[in-house]
């Protein structure tokens, strides 16, 4: 039976999952509200090889997920503070030390995922770290004024095994010119890190931004670890 571990960090809940097997390669995830079991169960639908999981949840999401401050886009209570700096230092100096400690790795391979603001998250931790080996930005807030100019002109800090975007077909329609622009900044930094050579991908999935939550991430991942 899978012996997972919950602990809390400096009032925010970090879960472990242990994989089955031995040298596995490592998945972590920032989390709205916890959801790894959700998200292995559909990754074991897929087919999807062994790893472990760690999530962290009860994290101040716009706050500390947003890579510099911004007003509000998607409603007047967002509130982008632009921690992510700060919070990203505090994962790699808190939670990877300790989620290496418990499972007892050496070196794993390490890669980090998410969905919505921790999408943005995942995919803007390759420019500032080279700790990740690749990415799954879900449904990522790639929108997030200044993220698409800011990615054109930066380098990743590590080339990256791979990078898994993907998006909901009906995202882009909404009445929000921010949130108009997605899919076609989605595009964009695909063709961009195509034309790197970087191994990438942009999937379209269908419905809405709250459609197939677990199921994306799953999706990515599953892509991430058989490439």
């Amino acid at each position: 039976m899978r012996e997972d571990v919950t602990a809390e960090i400096d009032k925010r809940i970090v879960k472990l999952y242990r994989g089955d097997g031995e040298a596995l390669p490592v998945v972590y995830s920032n989390d709205y509200a916890e959801s790894g079991e959700a998200v292995l169960g559909r990754c074991a639908d897929l087919g999807c090889p062994p790893f472990h999981l760690v999530t962290v949840s009860e994290l101040g999401w716009d706050r500390n997920l947003s890579p510099w401050p911004s007003a509000p886009v998607v409603s007047k209570n967002d509130h982008f503070d632009g921690n992510a700096p700060e919070y990203l230092k505090w994962y790699l100096g808190n939670v990877v030390p300790f989620a290496e400690e418990t499972l007892e790795l050496k070196d794993p391979v390490s890669y980090v995922a998410g969905y919505s603001m921790a999408g943005l998250f995942a995919l803007w931790s390759l420019y500032e770290t080279d700790f990740f080996r690749g990415a799954v930005c879900a449904s990522g807030s790639l929108w997030y004024p200044g993220f698409c100019e800011f990615a054109l002109s930066h380098a990743f800090r590590r080339v990256p095994e791979g990078v898994y975007l993907s998006l909901g077909d009906r995202e882009s329609i909404s009445k929000n010119p921010a949130l108009q622009k997605t899919e076609a900044v989605f595009r964009t930094l695909n063709e961009q890190y195509a034309r790197g050579g970087l191994a990438a991908i942009f999937e379209l999935n269908p419905g809405n931004h709250y459609r197939d939550m677990d199921l994306r991430m799953a999706k990515g991942i599953r892509w991430l670890l058989t490439r």
